[in-house]
This record gives C-alpha cells, structure tokens and sequence, in this order.
C-alpha cells in the first residue's frame, strides 16, 4: 500500500489537541466514561462488523482508542490525527500491545493517501472538528474503494449532553468549545451531499444525563433500555454506516 506522507494541517488545531494529549484518555478511567466508552464501543462495532483481513483507515484517531482495537480484530490499520502529541501516545500504546499500526500526521481534509486505498473508513467523535466537515467526509470518500464502509461517529446535537459540553466550554477552555454537534438529520444530509454514498443507516447510545456526580449503573440501564425504545437517534452518541457506489 503506497501511503504519501502530508503535513497539511491547522496550527491552531493542532495545539489544542496537543495541549490535552497527556489528560485525553483520564475520561475512560471514571465510572461514566467507562460506561460510556462500552456503548459506544459495542455500537461502532456492531457496525464496523469483521474487520480481519481488511484495510481499514482510523481518521481523527486520537490517542489510538479504535485504531487498536480495529488492528486487534486483525484489520490491517492505518490512522491519521491532526496531533502529534496524540499520535505518539497512541503509537507507544500500539506497541505496547504489540499491535503494528501505520501512524500519520494529517488533516482529515487532506488525507494524504490515494484513491481508493482503504476497505473501510472509521472516523470517530472527529468530524465534529473539522473546518468544512463536507470536505472532511468527500475525503473520507475519495480513499475508500467502491462498495467499502465507512463509519462515522459523532457527538449528537439532539442530547443534553451538547448542551453541557457547550456550557462546560462556556466555564473553561474546552476542545469542546471548538465542536460543531450534528443531529441525525445534519448527518443524514451530509452524507447525501457527497454525492458519493448509498443508504446511510444511524443509531444512537447513551441515554444517561450528563452528571458524573449522579452516575449509577443500575439507572443508567434502565435509561438506556428506554432511551433506544422511545426516543431513537437522540442519545448523546450517534453512528452512521453507508457503503460508498
């Protein structure tokens, strides 16, 4: 696989997310994000399905969450951020578990591949940074191979949780501050402006408030449970799967 190397990325950008690089990973080690990192985990997969064998492309892969754990399900991963600081946490935690990950430096809206190069495209919570997320997802397009799967999660403009996070960012510097959240109808219409995709297929996770102090496991169940039955796509995690024509 010929990958081009590309340094074509936002300064600005790239200085907030290496300046929470050593902290980003803290979230999944308290008992919401834990919880929270199950769902999304077990959501995204259930749309990723069998990955071994395959070439698969992490975008916006932070400090490795999903590029390992695709590379653990034998795909053959390739993952791109816009941090360096983010990159190199999550290459020493690749091979720490002895997983072989191709690791770039790039901005999603300049993925430096060539056409047609990947089976599948997972791109998660990453899209909501982009500077023209149109042109971050034709990206996403323009390497994936026609009939290949691409994978999108984002943050859900229809939960309280958007709301939070925005006054969270209102309080205290926040990458938060830089999001823009879709809604499942933002998504649906962006997928459909490339042009480029078939039948998109969405579902949502996460359906507890966004109140760590209030946590607890038997609740959250139980919100879940109802969440998904009474008010589908506004949980505060939304994923979306379309194969490309």
């Amino acid at each position: 696989m010929k990958r081009i190397f590309s340094r074509g990325c936002h300064m600005a950008d790239n200085a907030l997310f290496d300046s929470r690089a050593d902290t980003y990973d803290s979230w999944y080690m308290t008992p919401l994000g834990a919880y929270e990192d199950e769902l999304e985990n077990a959501l995204v997969f259930k749309h990723v399905g069998v990955v071994r064998g395959k070439t698969v492309l992490d975008v916006g892969c932070g400090t490795g969450l999903y590029s390992i754990r695709l590379s653990e399900g034998g795909a053959d991963v390739t993952a791109v951020d816009i941090s360096s600081k983010m990159i190199e946490i999550a290459r020493r935690k690749a091979q720490d578990r002895g997983q072989y990950i191709w690791y770039d430096q790039a901005d999603m809206a300049k993925l430096p591949y060539e056409n047609r190069t990947f089976d599948m495209v997972v791109s998660i919570t990453a899209l909501e940074f982009a500077a023209d997320p149109l042109l971050a997802l034709m990206e996403m397009a323009r390497v994936l191979r026609p009939g290949g799967k691409l994978v999108v999660g984002v943050l859900n403009n229809d939960s309280p949780w958007a709301d939070a996070r925005r006054e969270h960012a209102k309080r205290e510097e926040s990458i938060y501050g830089a999001a823009h959240f879709f809604s499942s109808s933002d998504l649906r219409l962006l997928f459909h402006r490339t042009g480029t995709f078939g039948a998109l297929t969405m579902e949502s996770c996460i359906y507890t408030l966004p109140d760590e102090d209030e946590f607890q496991d038997t609740t959250a169940s139980r919100q879940e449970f109802f969440g998904r039955m009474f008010r589908p796509l506004t949980g505060a995690f939304l994923v979306g799967t379309a194969r490309k024509r």
